[in-house]
């Protein structure tokens, strides 16, 4: 068991004291059976007792705790079998007294005080309709634990590698450890390649591959199409899973759409498209295919996502690819105000209860979990869980074992902080927050420069643009060579990131939220021993303000500056009697202020676009040379 409480101990850096009462409770449990073993009182537990429906029972993991021990479930009570070896329930016991140690010494108090159960529900009494509920819910379970096994097709994992640019994410990720490596902002537990490869598929399928499905538009009127209900689907749409098929029509011209709520993976590749339900099924395949140990997420909200493990964090890591989102489990119920009820995890291995990863509120949570009597899903889960692994080898079904408990542990963690904006509901990896963003500060990591190269100056030009759309430069006069990242260009930035609007469908540089202003440098540089000069330079540098909001923009080639605030707006041209002589270096720089209120960060913006406008590059960057 030393290898459980290594990882609790990391878990326990956080304040879980409030949870010592309740081990005492299950340490009693075990005792009194290890005491008298043959006595069948101790192994009842009714599941009505005050200790039971009033302490246990609200208590994340304590349920899960019982049924690792042995316990299995009753009509309204759970029982440890006469005939079980008792082995599991000594490990386990260590294990609580382990844990209520560790507590101890984290608190420097040899007793903590219980923890007051606001608003606690006490479990369901067991009746017809509770019963038809936890029969509905059952078939769920099972359907959608028996469907995830589409992810390990290898035939489908294959496709996904083929539409994968898996060589150039895994360039990108390698280059980004390697930055993180040089970081003197290094996180407790540094991030492994694997961490990163996540973190540009999770780009990579949200601005490259995957599209947003709302409402269609009609291809003759350019209007957008209303509703005309359910379609009856056609024997293909069955095949791949689409139970269901929204009709649209358009008001001017009559003309139809229908859109197949399309419900495999394989197929996905291929449409790429759908809302948040398609989004999670085709990018947990992508996980897979890279050989990430991935599960299926459902929030019976209404929402979907991915988790991965982490091995370099010890944890499972939430993965929004709708939001490209990475280890932010609060964003639902703080960002989103969702009321959260159930939220459960299917994978290749296990079933399992993830709602109190996705809660500050358990209390409140736990009060709205009315679809079955808490012992029962437990107890369903676990045996869904154990089916599964029944023919897995012994080393394995002791690591998922392991590893299971080792997340139960998390759960007894009290509340989580959360942060206001874009970062709330992040415990770790800050460095990996801000690069999935683009928000690498370390200068040395920027540090780039546009080197115009002899063959350049034999062409007698050079010509740049950015597209925020597509997150790349493009050098045009370099045959259409591109620079991945729009960090990655930049001799210096601080306090910018790239924002997607979701919503909005925009894209574009902006500051911090955190900052009064944001400051960013492109450089531009030509060997000094040539007699090559600038017959020209073109600059079109768009960007948008509101409020008070300020972009302050110029180009300097050493002697001179030129300022963007003058003549047009988003453009700048410099003739050859303008520029100094013995010029061989361009500095083009901009800085991002002012603006009014919560939203000031937000007033001024660098090179606005849609995020389908791949093909159009409001910053670009033409130099003539005679």
């Amino acid at each position: 068991m030393e290898k459980i409480s290594n990882d609790v101990t990391k878990i326990l850096n956080r304040n879980i004291q409030p949870m010592a009462p309740y081990f005492d409770l299950l340490k009693k449990i075990s005792d009194n059976i290890l005491k008298d073993p043959q006595n069948e009182k101790f192994r009842k537990l009714n599941l009505n007792s005050s200790m039971m429906s009033t302490k246990l029972i609200p208590t994340i993991g304590a349920l899960e705790t019982l049924f690792l021990m042995g316990f299995e479930e009753g009509d309204d009570q759970l029982l440890l079998p006469m005939d079980n070896s008792l082995t599991a329930l000594k490990k386990y016991r260590t294990e609580v007294v382990a844990l209520k140690s560790l507590i101890s010494r984290v608190s420097n108090s040899s007793r903590s005080s219980p923890r007051k159960q606001a608003n606690s529900q006490p479990e369901l009494t067991y009746s017809p309709a509770v019963q038809e509920s936890e029969s509905e819910l059952f078939a769920t379970l099972k359907t959608e634990f028996e469907r995830v096994m589409i992810y390990e097709n290898t035939s489908h994992q294959e496709k996904a590698r083929k539409v994968i640019p898996v060589n150039e994410l895994s360039q990108r990720a390698r280059k980004s450890l390697q930055a993180a490596n040089k970081s003197d902002d290094k996180d407790s537990k540094p991030l492994d390649f694997q961490d990163y490869l996540l973190l540009e598929l999770l780009s990579w399928f949200k601005n490259d591959f995957f599209r947003w499905f709302d409402v269609p538009h009609c291809s003759h009127c350019q209007m957008k199409m209303v509703s005309a209900g359910s379609l009856t689907p056609t024997q293909e749409d069955l095949e791949w899973g689409a139970n269901r098929v929204e009709g649209s029509r358009c008001q001017k011209c009559g003309a139809s759409h229908r859109f197949p709520r399309i419900n495999h993976p394989g197929k996905l590749l291929e449409t790429r498209e759908g809302r948040c339900g398609e989004w999670a099924n085709c990018f947990t395949l992508c996980c897979r295919a890279l050989g990430m140990d991935a599960r299926y997420v459902h929030d019976y909200t209404d929402h979907v996502w991915t988790e991965v493990f982490s091995q370099s964090q010890g944890r499972w890591l939430h993965a929004d690819s709708c939001e490209n989102k990475l280890d932010l489990p609060l964003m639902y119920e703080r960002g989103w105000n969702k009321k959260l009820s159930y939220i459960f995890a299917f994978s290749k291995d296990e079933a399992v209860d993830v709602t109190w990863r996705y809660t500050n509120k358990h209390s409140e949570v736990l009060g709205r979990r009315r679809k079955c009597r808490e012992s029962w899903l437990v107890s369903v889960l676990m045996d869904l869980s154990k089916d599964r692994q029944e023919n897995f080898p012994q080393q394995k079904q002791r690591f998922l074992e392991l590893r299971r408990v080792a997340e139960i542990a998390e759960s007894f963690q009290s509340s989580r902080d959360c942060k206001e904006g874009e970062a709330e509901g992040r415990n770790s990896g800050s460095l990996a927050w801000r690069l999935s963003r683009g928000e690498m500060l370390e200068q040395k990591a920027a540090n780039y420069t546009f080197n115009i190269t002899q063959e350049d100056l034999a062409k007698r030009e050079f010509l740049v643009k950015y597209s925020p759309s597509s997150d790349s430069y493009l050098f045009v006069s370099r045959n259409g060579e591109e620079l991945k990242g729009w960090h990655s260009g930049t001799n210096s930035h601080k306090d910018i990131f790239r924002k997607q609007e979701s919503d909005w469908h925009m894209v574009y540089l902006a500051r911090k939220d955190s900052s009064s202003s944001g400051s960013i440098k492109w450089v531009f540089e030509w060997n000094s021993n040539t007699d090559v000069q600038i017959s020209s330079v073109l600059v079109v540098f768009q960007h948008t303000t509101y409020q008070s909001g300020k972009v302050k923009w110029e180009i300097c080639d050493g002697n001179k500056c030129f300022q963007g605030s003058q003549g047009f707006r988003w453009c700048v041209g410099i003739k050859k009697d303008d520029i100094s002589s013995n010029t061989h270096k361009l500095e083009l720089s901009a800085e991002l202020c002012d603006g009014d209120g919560n939203e000031a960060w937000q007033h001024a913006q660098l090179f606005r676009q849609t995020d389908s406008d791949h093909d159009k590059y409001p910053f670009m960057v033409h130099i003539k040379f005679a």
